[in-house]
């Protein structure tokens, strides 16, 4: 069995970050991939060497990005970013998609990948919500449901058109970028996942998978999908499929 190498770059300052990055790495190693932490901060040579050791890439949750990246002034409502993360993370998920590595994006993640191809976020979510979308108290269990679409990869990977998620986000995707749809939304309608078509494996939910696999076990699967796929990068072909 190969082992593929998963780079996942390190996370910010808040100690909830570094918690939900941890799952994300325990979860990845029972999916039988060696994890390495990357540094925060990359330049563009440094992200060149990081492409020659990884097979794939995480990027897990963490702060709000700076809506600078996305067109937009800073509403109040905003959290506070990390300007370096963004720019060190923006840099390296631009590098591997261009080297067509394997993608799999959470939370913070999904909303990086959608700015990069173009797209634009919601600074906060308001109350106006079917669901509570920010629930921190019950970051491990399931609180909402989704809706997926039978044709996506995210049906493929769970084998059900519907799903029970956790939420712990107040930001949410507004205008999807060029060249990604959306697989999977809330009862409002916000989208809860991302995918792209033309790559080995791109992949993105707004949940937490990492958090809810002790109670839902089926959440396993999408790291499950995600090493699979890239373990023909570890081994020098390109071919993928569920």
């Amino acid at each position: 069995m190969l082992y593929p190498t998963i780079g996942i770059p390190r996370a910010g300052k808040g100690i909830f970050h570094h918690y939900t990055q941890f799952f994300c790495i325990r979860c990845l190693q029972r999916a039988g991939a060696t994890v390495e932490v990357l540094p925060a901060r990359l330049s563009p040579d440094a992200a060149d060497t990081v492409l020659t050791r990884c097979d794939g890439f995480l990027f897990s949750g963490g702060p709000d990005i700076r809506p600078e990246y996305y067109g937009e002034n800073r509403l109040p409502a905003c959290g506070e970013s990390d300007p370096e993360r963004d720019e060190s993370e923006l840099l390296l998920l631009r590098a591997a998609l261009e080297n067509y590595r394997p993608l799999f994006c959470i939370g913070r993640g999904m909303q990086l990948l959608n700015i990069l191809f173009g797209g634009t976020l919601m600074q906060d979510m308001g109350p106006n919500q079917e669901y509570r979308h920010l629930d921190l108290l019950h970051h491990t269990t399931a609180t909402h449901p989704v809706d997926i679409d039978p044709d996506s990869l995210l049906f493929r990977i769970l084998g059900s058109d519907t799903a029970s998620v956790n939420s712990l986000h107040h930001q949410a995707v507004r205008d999807v970028g060029e060249g990604l749809w959306i697989p999977a939304d809330s009862p409002e309608g916000h989208a809860e996942a991302l995918q792209m078509d033309d790559h080995p494996f791109c992949l993105a939910v707004q949940w937490h998978p990492e958090l809810m696999t002790a109670r839902t076990p089926a959440q396993q699967k999408l790291f499950q999908a995600f090493v699979k796929a890239c373990r023909p990068a570890a081994s020098g072909h390109s071919s993928f499929s569920l």
